[in-house]
């Protein structure tokens, strides 16, 4: 997608926008045209997908996305926003007021910097960081650390925000106000009417044609692996007698890509094997590639998933993603991967202590003396998926780690690439019918044994595959175990899938992060040390000494403790001023 750039301000910007057009009477620029709609009237501009939701589509299907947003605006006003879905931001602007939408799970990101009543709000960090003094914050730092992402709204700047789920910013007589205009929770709180899979299928399905409304459907791309999502996902285009390219990453002998290449090789499908072979250097290459790319907000360890798109765009030009197709349904998996083990851990703790985070500080070996506890303590303790009960806590890692931080980095990295990416399992109309429904997640929490709730994980995917594309039921998922055998009965799969597991060699690591992982700590480590800032967050020859004493493990949870300085390091390389 050809990266277009925003910004407004009330401030004197530096003169560096030699690219960019003004439009509107104070600091609004872009380097893409606005389409004037007169003096009297406003002006507006979509960054990403919209499309209308269900109830409207048919009327306003045909309306160009900024034609749209102008039209349905004029026609609801700020309400406007509950008649559009997708991954967007939409800035409306009138006069010297002004509207900024993020989406509901805030996946296209923007950033903003302000100072009683002076701002610079960009989806460009560089071009905020270069025009006001931005300060790194060991804090936010330590929370990155703590939780793998720059949660709720930080950045590394104590000074810069960048946007959370569903948020709206609104510029009116001066001031700048902020708040919301959906909370993901109300899913939870759906009304039950009993959808059928047969519903719910048929929901999805109409998300993928929305999607495929504006695209060639010729040139289509799908990651495969040996999981659910992108086997759902696949079978709904299989059901719309749409072939896309599949892909897999790694080796070609692990788990997702012998799972992958069965079902390519028996349904006739076009598959490719991006395998990957890493080395510090093509690693340090792209890790900086992903830190300006990304805005700060992507890990350096998506090099090989980016690599594997870049390659990818010989064969498609769109993409659609299996994004949060199965937590929804399952839940939250608990490896310390993608929610932090800071969350898992306290789903039924009251709130974060202090001891927890003095405990969980050590761990990732950063400095208490130079961070202040209290503020981190307080922070974490503010956020959604350390409130309320343990479904709503849950729920909200979902929404706000895993969907708007975790999923949306890979989104936002392949549109440098893809023309277009698609994340159908987000869409909202889908979303309210699942959660209608008896089969997401909060359903299950009456299942105590943990062991009775893994029995009953397949059961929904098996169902969902029987009912949309029943070629599909025959192939293996990497867990072992075959849907036509759920469907016939879910213990004797289990028990099936036991067997196959201890009685089968096993299948090499899909991304092992080894030798060349160690590599390159050891050489980037140590720099760390030339940073002030960083040289007080982390104790870095503590970091060194571990890695040199201890033996490592070749994957990422493994590593981010290492590579968190690392990142910050590169971060503050690109942005700091």
């Amino acid at each position: 997608m050809k990266n277009k750039t925003w910004v407004l301000s009330n401030k004197n910007l530096a003169n560096d926008l030699p690219n960019y057009k003004k439009w509107n009477k104070f600091s609004s620029y872009s380097n893409f045209d606005i389409k004037q709609k007169g003096e009297s009237d406003f002006n507006s501009f979509t960054i990403g997908h919209v499309i209308p939701r269900n109830e409207i589509y048919e009327q306003y299907k045909n309306y160009e996305k900024n034609e749209l947003i102008y039209h349905l605006y004029k026609r609801f006003g700020k309400e406007f926003i509950h008649k559009v879905k997708g991954n967007f931001t939409i800035v409306i602007i009138g006069g010297e007021n002004f509207h900024i939408y993020s989406d509901r799970f805030g996946i296209k990101k923007f950033y903003y910097w302000y100072d009683g009543e002076v701002f610079v709000i960009s989806n460009d960090l560089k071009t905020i960081t270069k025009n006001v003094t931005a300060k790194p914050s060991a804090e936010n730092m330590a929370i990155y650390a703590l939780t793998y992402h720059f949660v709720g709204g930080k950045t590394i700047f104590e000074n810069i925000n960048h946007n959370k789920p569903a948020e709206v910013i609104t510029y009116k007589a001066g001031k700048l106000m902020f708040g919301k205009y959906w909370d993901a929770g109300d899913l939870l709180s759906s009304e039950r009417k009993d959808f059928s899979i047969e519903e719910i299928s048929e929901s999805l399905t109409k998300s993928v044609e929305q999607s495929l409304g504006s695209i060639d459907s010729a040139s289509i791309s799908l990651s495969l692996t040996g999981g659910a999502d992108t086997r759902n996902l696949l079978s709904v285009f299989l059901k719309l007698g749409i072939k896309p390219h599949l892909y897999t990453y790694g080796n070609p002998h692990s788990d997702d890509c012998v799972k992958a290449s069965a079902i390519a090789r028996g349904l006739n499908l076009e598959h490719t094997i991006h395998d990957i072979r890493m080395n510090p250097e093509l690693f340090d290459e792209y890790a900086k590639f992903i830190i300006k790319s990304g805005q700060s907000l992507a890990s350096i360890h998506r090099a090989h998933r980016i690599i594997s798109v870049q390659r990818e765009g010989d064969f498609a030009e769109n993409m659609f993603l299996g994004t949060l197709g199965g937590e929804f349904v399952k839940g939250v998996s608990e490896d310390d991967y993608i929610v932090p083990s800071i969350v898992y851990e306290n789903w039924y703790e009251e709130s974060l202590s202090d001891i927890i985070i003095s405990r969980k500080i050590e761990e990732k070996s950063l400095f208490k003396k130079y961070i202040d506890l209290a503020d981190v303590t307080s922070f974490l303790n503010s956020e959604l998926y350390f409130k309320g009960d343990s479904t709503n806590r849950k729920f909200h890692a979902l929404s706000h780690i895993t969907a708007s931080l975790h999923d949306a980095q890979d989104l936002n990295l392949y549109e440098i690439v893809m023309e277009n990416v698609f994340t159908p399992f987000l869409d909202i109309d889908y979303l309210e019918i699942l959660f209608a429904s008896q089969f997401t997640f909060n359903n299950k929490e009456a299942i105590k044994n943990k062991y009775l709730r893994r029995i009953e994980n397949p059961v929904y995917g098996s169902k969902f595959l029987e009912i949309t594309y029943p070629p599909l039921l025959d192939y293996e998922y990497s867990g072992d175990h075959i849907p036509r055998e759920v469907l016939f009965n879910k213990y004797y799969a289990a028990l099936t899938k036991v067997i196959r597991k201890r009685t089968r060699t096993k299948y090499p690591p899909n991304f092992p992060l080894d030798n060349w992982m160690y590599d390159f700590v050891v050489k980037e480590l140590p720099k760390c040390n030339d940073y002030d800032i960083l040289k007080k967050t982390f104790n870095v020859s503590k970091l060194i000494n571990d890695l040199s004493t201890k033996e490592y493990l070749p994957k990422e949870s493994f590593w981010l403790r290492f590579t968190n300085p690392i990142m910050m390091k590169y971060i503050l390389d690109e942005y700091s001023n």
